[in-house]
């Protein structure tokens, strides 16, 4: 890890992934059967969460229950551990919304540490990071809900691209973590205090403030080093929350009921996947789904993998059986490149794809140019068919939307007048016969004027049950074309009642 600023974009931490909060209960325990989730979560996460389960091994404790019983951190009672009580106990229902939050990622995070035999406090540090929201970034670029480095999760093989940040990626962020935290324990002789401190502030300068001390024959525990003033607060921080987990009732805090199938798990789908499908397949808010994956930077999951989907167990069902049914699309990306006159909205437009979905894929913040590369979620061979379908089209059409003729100039006319009586811009007859903008016309004088033969449009109003494909076949015309002619609509793919199209006929 690394030093961080005092803000860690703090606006958003209290909003992404937020829950209802009309769970609230004040009794430890929740009486049911979780055998079924506890199955499916234990099968897609390779752990079983044993640990949840009341002495019977059929009652499900309260998660958080269960987590301050793993408590075991000695707390010493000092004025730096009783200045973050404090302000926690000034801030309840903070805890009590970050605790919420927290449920889903907290049942895996637990049954890695468990499978590690490492402190159940660690469960508590993305708490004090980043309130549990993977889309928290520092402004030293620490990112995720263990807040980690670039440099840092490239080190511990946290995959970063233009698609996916596997520093934001639940499950591959929290095993990266917790590999550091196991090299830095081992470094610090099992000393979890000087371990964790060292996750906050770097090893280097624990090392350093050790030495420090040795030099002057001062001690070297933790509470004993002059260390950075974040690094200072940063275990006072963890210490004073896990007292208070333990002590709820102590403290008046009120921590949510819990349920096994809130939990995470991950589905692998073994293909690329659009989030806004697996939404619909797993039936859950796509916002959510998006929260719980934010590895992904865009709306889907990466090309080349990886393609899993974090989710709650009860959507996760939802969503395997879905793939076993051979529910899901194949997402195929194609390189186009863009010619002049092309822009965003019409390249949505051509391939049916929504804007975003081609800004995100491309990362773009301004309009494209020509000559510039983009992918699509569309098959190459598609493209190349679609562009040289449409440079026909264009061409088509263009020959078709215009005609040549003469006009014998008459007395009493002028550009104006001539041009107005052929629905023409006198600039354009000044330029098709190279006249000065000055130039006097002559009675018999001879100009070339090129008609648009827009006359032969027809206004179609959309009527219940139309579609682009049944208006195209109505009358006799090709879809693409349709496209064409309508290419100022906002949404031509999605027609209306009442909504009215221009068509030409051949």
């Amino acid at each position: 890890m690394h030093m961080k600023a005092k803000a860690i974009l703090f606006a958003s931490v209290l909003l992404v992934g937020c829950q209802s909060t009309n769970h609230q209960v004040s009794t430890p325990t929740t009486k049911q059967n979780p055998s079924s989730a506890n199955d499916f979560f234990a099968r897609n996460s390779q752990t079983d969460i044993d640990w949840l389960m009341d002495e019977d091994g059929q009652t499900e404790k309260n998660l958080w229950q269960a987590v301050s019983e793993g408590l075991e951190m000695e707390i010493p009672q000092n004025e730096r551990i009783r200045e973050q009580k404090e302000y926690y106990l000034k801030h309840k229902s903070y805890l009590h919304d970050v605790t919420l939050r927290a449920e889903p990622y907290v049942y895996w995070i637990v049954s890695q540490i468990k499978d590690r035999d490492m402190p159940m406090e660690l469960v508590l540090l993305p708490i004090v990071e980043s309130a549990f929201n993977p889309n928290a970034t520092s402004s030293a670029a620490a990112a995720g809900i263990w807040q980690i480095v670039p440099t840092t999760g490239l080190y511990y093989g946290l995959k970063q691209d233009k698609w996916y940040d596997g520093r934001r990626d639940v499950a591959q962020s929290t095993t990266a973590a917790l590999d550091m935290l196991e090299r830095l324990n081992g470094l610090f002789d099992g000393d979890w205090l000087l371990t964790i401190a060292a996750y906050n502030s770097g090893e280097g300068r624990v090392l350093n403030a050790i030495k420090e001390n040795q030099a002057k024959g001062r001690p070297t525990d933790y509470w004993s080093l002059n260390l950075p003033k974040e690094t200072m607060r940063y275990i006072p921080k963890l210490l004073a929350l896990s007292e208070m987990v333990k002590n709820s009732d102590r403290y008046g805090l009120d921590l949510p009921n819990s349920n096994l199938n809130r939990a995470l798990t991950r589905i692998e789908v073994g293909q690329q996947i659009e989030l806004t499908q697996a939404a619909k397949m797993a039936d859950m808010p796509l916002q959510k789904l998006k929260t719980y994956n934010a590895g992904y930077k865009h709306n889907v999951t990466a090309p080349n993998g990886p393609h899993a989907i974090m989710l709650p167990v009860k959507n996760a069902k939802k969503l395997e059986a879905s793939l076993t049914r051979g529910e899901m699309n194949l997402v195929n990306w194609g390189e186009h490149r863009v010619v002049q006159g092309e822009t965003i909205e019409i390249l949505a437009k051509r391939y049916g794809i929504s804007i975003d979905s081609i800004k995100q894929a491309n990362n773009l913040t301004a309009q494209v140019a020509p000559g510039q590369k983009i992918t699509l979620p569309l098959s190459g061979e598609y493209i190349a068919q679609l562009t040289v379908q449409q440079a026909q089209i264009a061409q088509i059409a263009s020959s078709r939307a215009t005609s040549k003729v003469k006009y014998a100039v008459r007395a009493g006319d002028t550009l104006s007048s001539i041009a107005k009586r052929h629905k023409v811009k006198t600039s354009d007859i000044q330029s098709w016969n190279k006249l000065a903008k000055n130039s006097k016309l002559k009675v018999g004088q001879t100009l070339q004027i090129t008609r648009n033969s827009n006359n032969r449009g027809i206004t179609y109003r959309v009527r219940k049950g139309d579609s682009l494909t049944s208006i195209a076949r109505r009358h006799k015309v090709d879809i693409n074309d349709v496209l064409k002619w309508n290419s100022s609509l906002e949404d031509v793919h999605n027609l209306q009642p009442g909504d009215t199209l221009t068509l030409y006929k051949r």
